[in-house]
């Protein structure tokens, strides 16, 4: 009997991951960040002493809202479009200028969150893309999107 439970847990998940897109993290300040399925790997999750370690990131259980496994969250998908008088990117730097836009992430093309150091002041968004390697990045600020390549 319990291998017929198990058997069938196993399938329901697989059935359930099949459609699945991505791993998503909603963090306490309202950050989410995003991990890939079904791509050439899939993020390994581990939770050991109040850590939740996905791949080599790793996050405090006080850090985390919560997080879900989702078929239709997709971090690379541009919701909108920042009008492209109000965006400029200079010596690594993006700058917007916008007052719907307050916060930003910037996404690792494979969709990982990466940590870029950002400053508001008024309608002045600048997001310093120095401390990154050389490539492409989608940044989602409000709810535009839009991608940038450091070289």
């Amino acid at each position: 009997m319990k291998k017929l439970a198990l058997s069938l847990s196993l399938f329901f998940l697989a059935c359930m991951t099949a459609t699945a897109k991505s791993v998503v993290f909603t963090l306490s300040n309202g950050t989410k960040i995003y991990y890939l399925l079904g791509g050439e790997t899939n993020p390994v999750m581990r939770f050991v002493d109040g850590k939740i370690t996905v791949n080599a990131d790793s996050y405090e259980f006080a850090d985390i809202k919560n997080f879900y496994i989702s078929a239709t969250d997709d971090p690379t998908a541009i919701e909108a479009v920042l009008d492209k008088r109000n965006i400029s990117f200079k010596d690594n730097t993006v700058v917007i200028q916008s007052s719907e836009t307050s916060t930003a992430a910037v996404y690792a093309i494979g969709g990982t969150a990466v940590k870029a150091d950002m400053q508001k002041d008024g309608d002045i968004l600048t997001i310093d893309l120095s401390s990154l390697p050389a490539g492409s990045y989608v940044i989602k600020a409000g709810k535009a999107s839009f991608k940038v390549t450091k070289r």
